[in-house]
């Protein structure tokens, strides 16, 4: 019965998952998630942290050495300016309290752990001091995502109860991201540093592939059914989401730059 109604309905299937997706994106997009970081800023210039030019700092690509520097240190994590490991990156909780009629979901997704982003290749960077723009290109070859989920509802007339483990890959990640700044002074020490005061991401991924375990309440045959059919229909699912998926992306590493950059002066590496 549930496969009959399944293969009959699958356009209605794809687009109760999607708009279910849509709600965990747009609730991350609620507000930037802007980092509470009492330790001081950098006053020493590590060895990993390029220079360029202030009058110039693209001149012969050095602003994307400058990034691609970076990225060593932080997938480590800098610990004595309280900024965290990007490798993996952990998001702690998304919740999803969404829909009425056909379709009633709650619950959410927690612990979530991205493996991947130090990966990156930086195919672009550049810094307008004077345009206050800082944009950046970035191809991930892989991001591997597993968290937990808890989802509660009902779909048509069946229960949805999901409680388990959900994991996700992503592969051939184009990433462009444009950001509006600000050259604010640090308030702890009064340095000048970077403040990212908008952003906007956009991204293209080559293929997705998902598995959500202990789907129906452990119904196999039809958990592996709508698994399989998610699968097959990845790209519609990400063309789908990706205006949501970029908002919520904006949003986060809003935040998480942000953090960085407070942290960089620009007497260290602008010269």
């Amino acid at each position: 019965m549930y496969i009959m109604l399944k293969v009959k309905n699958w356009k209605l299937v794809l687009s109760i998952y999607v708009f279910t997706l849509v709600c965990i994106i747009q609730d991350t997009a609620a507000y930037t998630r802007e980092i509470v970081n009492n330790k001081p800023p950098l006053q020493k210039r590590p060895s990993w942290l390029h220079t360029c030019k202030r009058s110039n700092p693209n001149e012969n690509k050095c602003f994307r050495s400058f990034f691609e520097g970076c990225f060593p240190a932080l997938a480590a994590g800098i610990p004595e300016i309280g900024v965290k490991s990007f490798e993996p990156l952990n998001i702690d909780q998304v919740s999803v309290s969404k829909g009425s009629g056909n379709l009633v979901l709650s619950g959410g997704f927690q612990n979530l752990v991205i493996r991947g982003p130090s990966n990156a290749t930086v195919r672009r960077a550049s810094l307008d001091l004077e345009r206050r723009h800082l944009n950046f290109e970035l191809e991930l070859p892989r991001l591997r995502i597993r968290a937990k989920y808890n989802l509660k509802g009902n779909i048509l007339l069946l229960p949805l109860i999901g409680n388990g483990d959900v994991a996700m890959a992503l592969k051939n990640v184009h990433t462009n991201v444009f950001t509006k700044i600000s050259l604010i002074n640090e308030t702890q020490t009064g340095d000048e540093i970077i403040h990212i005061d908008d952003m906007k991401v956009s991204f293209e991924v080559g293929a997705m592939r998902i598995h959500l375990k202990n789907l129906f309440n452990g119904n196999d045959i039809l958990a592996a059914s709508i698994n399989t059919f998610l699968n097959q229909n990845g790209n519609e699912v990400i063309a789908e989401l990706r205006p949501d998926l970029e908002l919520g992306l904006a949003d986060i590493f809003h935040g998480l730059w942000n953090n960085v950059f407070s942290k960089i002066p620009t007497k260290l590496w602008l010269v």
